[in-house]
């Protein structure tokens, strides 16, 4: 079975079905699977075939997930790249993954022009977008003189059907390589979780970079002959607008999302449509989780996972209103343990209650770093992957997750190493000493904080600012949010920075909590 071939199936059996919405126009599942035909044809005329990468700059658009479908069908493997990385980030993985193709968009133009010449393995550039440059192919160019006949398919089961980036635990980007069954198993699994209907319309306002977009919604929705609406992006007033107009069954969030829509006015909207939210990413305070439960009559459920496997936990908190907090018992497919930080074996599992890491096991974990065999061997032993996560559950198999057992910052979504961070400031020539750490935020979950020793005692915050505005090496959702000035940055006597004591005594400064 191909991934690509669901999409084929559900325009089969539900062809004036819409499948896709964007910005006021539609596609039935006919049209929309003769348009994912084309590009298929087209990237298989350019000599695209079985394992080959594809790079994608692009924020959420029909042309974007188009190219996706077609890739799937003919064995092609898309690469999607957050957009919100600096320059030096893109080149990396696009380097590293040695894509063919780049497709970008016109919106995101600046983040490539800077690299566009340092991009050996790129055969051509495909652009989304009115004013195409010299050398770069308008994407509807591209596909328009290739035959919408259903392509020969390319791949299969244990294929690679995407390539997802993650900073992980080293704060090093590592490409993980997720399968057909992978990502079909992830699919089934969420909507037998959610319980999705095949007349059930849900909005994509997240980035579909992001394995937990595509695989928790657009993916299955596509399955199941389901509406996916896409927006290029996240606005409140948008979503609930949108949930009223078109109608909307179902809506995905991350915690900070879901805490700016109860926020909202929601007396201005119909949302009478809506009946089942879901999230993931952190845990909701409990007085918002209650509000959302409000918001979805049938069903509002935590999905717990990684990039390299969903879904792993759910927990239904109209099911479960005693479980608030817990990202509940293992999914559908998937095994779940939590064994002794630091242990090696899948066996050597902790009692129930006490902390240890959380480690799975099922056919929606990941195939492998893509060509990083000592990382794939670290974290894949014996069928089970080890999270880095710390975690305990009860008796019952509810699991409630703790953080990471490193020291990786979960803010609005995004995964922040503090090495990252760290790296650049230290080439700061006025900065003697940095660390950095998350502190609890309600809006973001975890906001990111600089502990600095400065060698000028004139250094600003608002200097620091701007320094990280414009490093090229730092994403501004890596900019830390807030500075802290000490004289000396806690450590052991090895010189590791005690991140612990770090934390308690920013906690300590603070005059209120952060938003």
């Amino acid at each position: 079975m191909n991934l690509g071939l669901t999409l084929t199936q559900s325009a089969l059996k539900w062809p004036e079905k819409t499948a896709l919405v964007f910005e006021g126009r539609s596609w039935t599942y006919r049209e929309w699977n003769r348009e994912v035909n084309r590009a298929a044809n087209a990237f298989a005329g350019h000599g695209i075939s079985r394992g080959d990468r594809v790079a994608f700059l692009t924020w959420n658009l029909p042309e974007q997930v188009t190219a996706f479908y077609g890739l799937l069908k003919i064995g092609g493997v898309p690469v999607p790249i957050n957009y919100r990385l600096a320059p030096n980030e893109v080149k990396f993985i696009v380097n590293d993954c040695g894509a063919r193709l780049f497709v970008f968009e016109e919106a995101l133009r600046d983040l490539v022009m800077p690299i566009l010449d340092e991009l050996p393995s790129v055969e051509r550039c495909i652009y989304i977008g009115d004013s195409p440059q010299k050398d770069e192919v308008p994407f509807q160019d591209f596909i328009k003189p290739a035959s919408d006949r259903e392509p020969p398919i390319g791949a299969g089961f244990n294929d690679a059907a995407f390539i997802m980036y993650t900073s992980g635990t080293t704060g090093l980007p590592k490409g993980v390589v997720r399968t057909h069954l992978a990502e079909l198993f992830g699919s089934m699994t969420m909507a037998q979780e959610c319980g999705f209907r095949q007349d059930d319309s849900i909005l994509n306002n997240k980035p579909l970079f992001h394995i937990a977009q595509l695989q928790l919604q657009f993916l299955p929705f596509v399955h199941l002959g389901a509406t996916n609406v896409l927006t290029r992006g996240f606005d409140v007033e948008e979503t609930l607008s949108l949930v009223e107009s078109e109608r909307l069954t179902c809506l995905h969030g991350v915690p900070t999302q879901m805490v700016m829509m109860v926020q909202a006015d929601l007396s201005k909207y119909d949302l009478s449509s809506l009946r089942c939210g879901f999230y993931g990413g952190q845990t909701l305070a409990d007085d918002v989780t209650r509000k959302c439960m409000t918001l979805f009559p049938d069903l509002f459920l935590n999905v717990y996972g990684f990039t390299e496997g969903l879904t792993v936990n759910a927990c239904d908190y109209r099911r479960h209103p005693d479980k608030l907090g817990s990202v509940g018992q293992a999914a559908i497919n998937m095994e779940v343990r939590i064994v002794r930080t630091g242990a090696t074996e899948p066996d050597d599992v902790v009692a129930p209650g006490e902390i240890g890491e959380l480690i799975a096991r099922g056919p929606s974990i990941m195939k492998e770093y893509f060509r990083q065999p000592e990382r794939t061997a670290a974290a894949l032993r014996k069928g089970w992957y080890f999270s880095g996560d710390a975690a305990y559950s009860d008796e019952a198999g509810f699991v409630t997750v703790m953080g990471r057992l490193d020291h990786t910052i979960k803010t609005g979504g995004e995964n922040v190493h503090p090495s990252e961070v760290e790296n650049v400031l230290f080439d700061h020539q006025a900065i003697a000493d940095a660390a950095v750490v998350g502190l609890p935020s309600s809006k973001w979950g975890q906001a990111v904080c600089a502990a600095i020793t400065p060698k000028d005692p004139e250094l600003t915050a608002d200097a620091l600012d701007q320094y990280c505005r414009e490093s090229p090496d730092l994403a501004d959702f890596k900019r830390p949010r807030h500075y802290f000035f000490l004289d000396e940055i806690p450590s052991n006597s090895t010189g590791k920075v005690e991140r612990g004591r770090l934390k308690e005594k920013l906690l300590g400064l603070l005059e209120r909590p952060l938003d």
